[in-house]
């Protein structure tokens, strides 16, 4: 009983951020995209779980390296944890690793390919990247599931004016 509390406690902590957070987006000056749209999967249980929860600990701590580590390990124990993928993404974004963050977002969005806030941010990643193009396209993927999405369209513009 104590394990099944746990588990309904650390699903209601990631619910929390993940909606703090303006769903998959992260803070920004923006509003949370209109349509958002949270990652629906449940978060799995046992140790992929505990091990994103390890993963996201450290990472808000800073300690982007060690964050990396929690979360392969979270994606060996359920390479379908969408969350996990993105979290990835986020923490290679940290580390200056955009490209390997591209394809961290291309492994969540192969599992769910309706996040609008996945697509800006490979988009921007790609943006790091100096690949504008396919920068452009994500950013007109977001803008297609969520037309009003305000950061989406300022990063499509600024990879427009680059594309000049």
């Amino acid at each position: 009983m104590q394990k099944y509390g746990i588990i309904l406690a650390t699903g209601a902590i990631m619910l929390a951020i993940v909606l703090s957070s303006g769903c998959v987006s992260g803070p920004s000056i923006h509003p949370a995209c209109p349509n958002c749209t949270v990652v629906l999967t449940p978060p799995p249980l046992g140790a992929a779980a505990d091990l994103h929860e390890k993963g996201f600990d450290a990472y808000i701590n800073g300690n982007y390296s060690s964050a990396l580590d929690y979360y392969n390990k979270s994606l060996v124990a359920d390479p379908n944890y969408t969350r996990a993928w993105i979290d990835k993404g986020n923490v290679l974004v940290s580390m200056n690793r955009s490209a390997e963050a591209v394809l961290a977002y291309d492994s969540a969005l192969a599992l769910e390919n309706d996040l609008a806030q996945v697509w800006n941010k490979r988009g921007a990643a790609l943006m790091a990247t100096g690949n504008f193009t396919a920068a452009r396209d994500s950013f007109n993927r977001a803008l297609q599931l969520a037309p009003n999405y305000v950061e989406a369209q300022e990063n499509l513009n600024l990879t427009l004016a680059k594309l000049k």
